[in-house]
């Protein structure tokens, strides 16, 4: 236990030590109170569906981003400088150093955007609006799931390569491909099932769940279910009277498994990496 923590405690004092890291973690946290700040100049009364309305499109760029640059360099870069070999010197495994990354990155991750939403939610409160603790806390914890998402994601990537320059490629191509082109992809989607004869005017519900698997696309989906359901407004897979996979629930769990899996495979990679 002793060797993840220290890797963690390392990595925390890494990154809050650095003026990159401070400069990068307050923008974060301050995009969030900046959207609190504004949602009240613009709506009578706001509320948390209001905020997640203004910053929602800002939030899909940016926590992803954010993710995957606190991850990609976890591992290659004390790799590419020589230094990995060094601490897997001292009584630290593998699973030390995957797992303790994974938390102090975390942890930085958890502060920064959970004191960007609360200081939001806390100008929306006072003296115009109410939040409801609920939503707060569903906006609160599927924001988190989605960073922590990009960040196992970003960690994994980390281990593939000893290389800094395709590390990120990696990441940046992997960035664009989910947040910027993936939800883009559904008309293509759609016409290579009506090809196939398994489609015809609309995504099946099946193919609205596996195109849907994107991580920032259950986001979305967790936030339509218990942020803002009032956005929900049409569509078979919309609303409570879509089947039951589509809800927000699953989602949530799907959220999780985009946060385990990459964890794990990224651990079993950097096991049978030769350094």
């Amino acid at each position: 236990m002793t060797g993840w923590s220290t890797v963690a405690r390392k990595d925390i004092r890494g990154l809050i030590g650095s003026r990159t890291g401070k400069a990068g973690t307050a923008f974060v946290a301050l995009v969030f109170v900046f959207g609190g700040y504004i949602v009240p100049t613009t709506t009578s009364d706001p509320t948390m569906t209001d905020y997640d309305g203004f910053i929602r499109g800002i939030v899909l760029f940016l926590v992803p981003l954010f993710g995957l640059l606190l991850g990609y360099r976890a591992v290659v870069g004390e790799r590419a400088a020589g230094r990995l070999t060094l601490t897997l010197s001292f009584p630290h495994s593998r699973a030390d150093i995957v797992f303790g990354k994974m938390v102090g990155r975390g942890l930085v991750l958890f502060v920064t955007i959970t004191v960007g939403i609360l200081g939001g939610a806390a100008l929306i409160e006072y003296p115009f609006g109410r939040v409801a603790l609920d939503r707060l806390v569903s906006y609160l914890g599927a924001t988190l799931l989605l960073g922590f998402a990009f960040l196992a994601v970003g960690i994994a990537l980390s281990t593939l390569t000893a290389s800094l320059r395709r590390a990120t490629v990696f990441t940046f191509g992997l960035f664009f491909l989910f947040v910027v082109a993936w939800p883009q992809l559904t008309g293509f989607f759609l016409q290579g099932l009506e090809y196939l004869n398994l489609a015809s005017d609309e995504l099946p519900n099946w193919a609205v769940f596996v195109h849907g698997a994107e991580p920032s696309m259950l986001y979305k989906r967790v936030l339509d279910t218990y942020v803002s359901p009032n956005k929900l407004t049409s569509g078979a897979a919309l609303g409570s009277a879509g089947p039951w996979y589509l809800q927000g629930g699953p989602a949530v769990w799907l959220l999780g498994c985009w946060i385990l899996l990459p964890t794990i495979g990224g651990y079993l990679q950097f096991r049978r990496t030769d350094l």
